[in-house]
């Protein structure tokens, strides 16, 4: 799998499908909070450095590989103006059993 930067807005569905084969695929979705250290968040804007951002969270995935022997991940990340709710983060395990994914 991979790791991915992008301003459209997530579709888990889209992305466990693809991965259905390997056996088991557990999600995590992130959103934005509506409070941050008690103050009310409105919006916020996520900025990026093309490809720097990538290999970082490339390395990320890479240590979960490490550690979980025949497991994947994917980590897509938002960036641009989001609001409160709005999916921030996606991140995809597979491995071949339910128990394995979830660890991983």
């Amino acid at each position: 799998m991979t790791a991915l930067v992008t301003d459209q807005v997530l579709d888990p569905a889209a992305f466990e499908e693809p991965l259905a084969a390997s056996g088991a695929v557990v999600t995590f979705v992130g959103t934005v909070r509506d409070l941050n250290e008690g103050s009310a968040v409105e919006t916020m804007e996520l900025e990026h450095y093309p490809g720097m951002t990538e290999k970082s969270l490339e390395a990320i995935a890479d240590q979960a590989r490490e550690r979980w022997r025949g497991s994947d991940v994917l980590i897509v990340h938002r960036v641009g103006k989001l609001k409160p709710l709005d999916q921030i983060v996606l991140v995809a395990t597979t491995a071949m059993h339910r128990g394995e994914a979830f660890e991983s």
